[in-house]
């Protein structure tokens, strides 16, 4: 898994079975006794990124007392992950078109999570009121196209959507 990750993350859904099995040092058949296609490698490496990614949210409900800063931190984590890992971005951007995603309990786990960040922000005030754990796996892919798109952009991006995600302004 290492090595796969290795190199999906420099090349992406380009990267090779015989990439995999060149930093694993083993011959590609090795490769694939433990992952019959390329695809149920990419699954797997999925699933490993979406089970970290929930241990990191899981965090921010237990252990960051701010609602504003929690949902923020949320949002940083996962850009910072995918401007590292293009695989990642990329297989984000994916699933907003349906091609893969996540286990359902993955899916289901994530969800109530970000629920929970976002009962307490909108009780803190710091969200909008309309704001919802089902829009947040757009908001992430939209965010994950930025990333893939190259280059520091998504700093700004990251900023203007979190604007985005405040409460409108009383007059």
């Amino acid at each position: 898994m290492e090595a796969a990750r290795g190199a999906f993350a420099e090349h992406g859904s380009e990267a090779q079975m015989e990439d995999v099995a060149r930093r694993a040092g083993v011959g590609v058949g090795t490769v694939y006794r433990h992952f019959p296609t390329k695809q149920a490698l990419a699954e797997a490496l999925i699933g490993e990124r979406f089970d970290h990614t929930i241990a990191y949210v899981r965090g921010l409900v237990d252990d960051e007392p701010d609602a504003w800063r929690a949902l923020e931190r949320c949002f940083e984590h996962c850009a910072a992950r995918q401007a590292k890992d293009r695989a990642w971005a990329g297989a984000l951007v994916e699933m907003a078109g349906g091609m893969m995603g996540p286990r359902e309990d993955q899916k289901h786990e994530l969800l109530a999570l970000l629920d929970t960040l976002l009962v307490r922000a909108r009780a803190a005030g710091v969200v909008r009121e309309d704001l919802v754990a089902t829009d947040m796996p757009a908001l992430f892919c939209a965010l994950a196209s930025v990333v893939q798109a190259g280059g520091d952009g998504w700093r700004r991006y990251l900023e203007l959507l979190l604007d985005g995600l405040r409460p409108p302004a009383r007059s």
